[in-house]
């Protein structure tokens, strides 16, 4: 195992030699959620039961699930304006998976904790040597009471890979 100065020093070596020192790069996944919008499905019927609050949780792998605060929706459409940043060691990832959650649901006492997913999406990743930054407007998939997917509504996201050097 190297300590710091006899790295340094090899690097010193390969660049007097002229060869190129290849730094190490971290990677990671910048997804910016800016807003959405889902389609309100409720038995206009009934009387509405107050707020709704929504939350959407995004993943590469199960266990690095990260969500963005709950926001009160506004007649289906809901501003979340956040930031979540996943760590990405290997270029083999394809694809983000993202569920729109509502929250502390009324309507749904039969779920074990209140909460809905109100739509999904399995977004496609930027290639892994891109740069740029990519922002669209992604449609949330579900099951309708025919047990058939429709669009459920939409989230505005971008995402773009940041790359840093190890210090």
């Amino acid at each position: 195992m190297m300590n710091d100065e006899q790295k340094a020093d090899k690097k010193q070596k390969l660049i007097r030699k002229g060869k190129k020192v290849q730094e190490p790069v971290n990677t990671e996944l910048v997804v910016n959620i800016f807003e959405g919008f889902t389609k309100d499905e409720r038995d206009l019927t009934q009387p509405h039961m107050g707020s709704e609050y929504f939350r959407v949780m995004a993943w590469i792998e199960e266990e690095d699930e990260q969500g963005t605060s709950g926001v009160r929706s506004f007649r289906g459409f809901h501003q979340f304006n956040e930031r979540l940043v996943f760590p990405l060691d290997c270029s083999s990832y394809k694809y983000i998976y993202i569920e729109l959650i509502k929250v502390h649901s009324i309507r749904d006492p039969a779920t074990s904790k209140g909460t809905v997913v109100m739509g999904r999406a399995k977004i496609r990743l930027p290639p892994w040597t891109s740069r740029d930054k990519f922002t669209s407007k992604f449609n949330l998939v579900g099951l309708n009471s025919d047990r058939c997917v429709e669009i459920k509504g939409y989230l505005n996201l971008s995402m773009q890979l940041h790359r840093y050097l190890e210090r």
